[in-house]
């Protein structure tokens, strides 16, 4: 399990990365997480910074490590709208 927790916030990191990099912003994120684990299985906060900017994508645990359609596009628009708020 903490491997695919990894595993999917760094496919967020980089889908971030990719995007704002297209969008012509060519500088590298910084990132911090705050992982909420437990019963509740909480709030997953990823930190997003560039030099002049930053974005925060939250996402609930069972989004992050979901593999329904539903969960996908969650996670997707998180990654549009942190692109949004980088570029």
């Amino acid at each position: 399990v903490p491997r695919g927790v990894h595993r999917r916030m760094a496919a967020i990191i980089e889908a971030v990365q990719t995007g704002i990099w297209e969008a012509g912003v060519h500088d590298l994120l910084g990132y911090a997480t705050d992982y909420a684990f437990g019963e509740q299985r909480g709030l997953q906060t990823l930190v997003l910074k560039s030099r002049h900017r930053s974005a925060y994508v939250r996402l609930h645990w069972d989004a992050v490590m979901g593999n329904t359609d539903a969960d996908r596009q969650t996670v997707a628009r998180a990654v549009q709208s942190a692109i949004a708020e980088l570029a």
